[in-house]
């Protein structure tokens, strides 16, 4: 699984719910530089480096629309170096009912995947209905406690908020196809404004500054398989009350990535009107 895929999911894993009390994520664009954090013995690289790019548009009225992409330089001792590139757009309507998905994989600059979806459910609470078109035709259905990426990071922000220190949800966020995953995320005491020592030399951070935060750490686990000890991928951040994330650490199993912000804009979006978000 990749990061959104929690940024996309990944999130994965990074708006607005329907609800006037839920919480805000702001449109942004963000760029994290990569680096190796840890490499095990059996992940098989000698260095690993790259850039991941976010941005957010959108708000609970008219969904939201992500786009991500990662791009890392993968070090082997004797196979050399090799590039692999994931682009990843998603669209998710305001009411949790509707996604989209479309994503492509570049090796060396090459095509190597790609993955078409649509998921569907006619109202909260209910099991939604899947369509795959890419790389393969498939039906499938969507557990009705599961929750899209956008639905489930207000979900965590809004916990955050009343005090909240864990969380178990089940995510579906189309980045591994058909696939759901149980995600369950610890939150740590809140950060008053400008008291998270990493962001405050980093000049990025500029309009966060007013801001509250957490640290949270996700871990993913199959959402079939009670037995699994050990996650499929964790991600850990420091993320904003307005949905914006920095210090990301994104642990694959055999290795682990640091990631700094190396470029935040805040984006312009349209208002949502508080009686169409009911």
């Amino acid at each position: 699984m990749n990061i959104l895929k929690w940024l996309g999911r990944a999130a994965a894993a990074l708006v607005m719910a329907g609800s006037t009390h839920a919480a805000t994520l702001a449109a942004h664009r963000a760029v994290y530089d990569l680096s190796t954090m840890r490499l095990d013995s059996g992940s098989g690289y000698t260095a690993i480096n790259g850039r991941l790019a976010y941005e957010l548009n959108g708000t609970s009225c008219e969904g939201w629309a992500v786009t991500y992409r990662i791009a890392n330089r993968y070090v082997q001792a004797e196979k050399g170096t090799q590039v692999l590139d994931t682009q990843l757009t998603t669209w998710e309507s305001g009411d949790g009912l509707e996604m989209n998905l479309s994503q492509k994989q570049f090796v060396e600059g090459t095509l190597d995947s790609e993955e078409k979806l649509k998921v569907k459910r006619d109202k909260p609470g209910q099991e939604a209905k899947g369509s795959m078109t890419k790389p393969k035709v498939l039906d499938f259905t969507v557990p009705a406690k599961a929750l899209f990426p956008s639905t489930h990071q207000v979900h965590l922000l809004d916990l955050a908020k009343k005090g909240g220190t864990r969380d178990s949800s089940i995510v579906f966020d189309g980045s591994d196809g058909e696939k759901t995953y149980k995600a369950i995320t610890f939150i740590g005491k809140i950060r008053p404004p400008g008291t998270f020592a990493p962001d405050k030399d980093n000049s990025e951070t500029a309009p966060l500054k007013g801001l509250v935060s957490w640290p949270m750490t996700i871990s993913y686990f199959p959402a079939d398989d009670d037995h699994v000890e050990k996650p499929v991928y964790q991600a850990s951040f420091n993320m904003y009350e307005n949905g914006v994330s920095t210090d990301l650490v994104l642990d694959y199993g055999t290795y682990a990535l640091k990631g700094k912000l190396a470029k935040l804009d805040m984006l312009k979006t349209a208002a949502c009107d508080a009686k169409l978000a009911n």
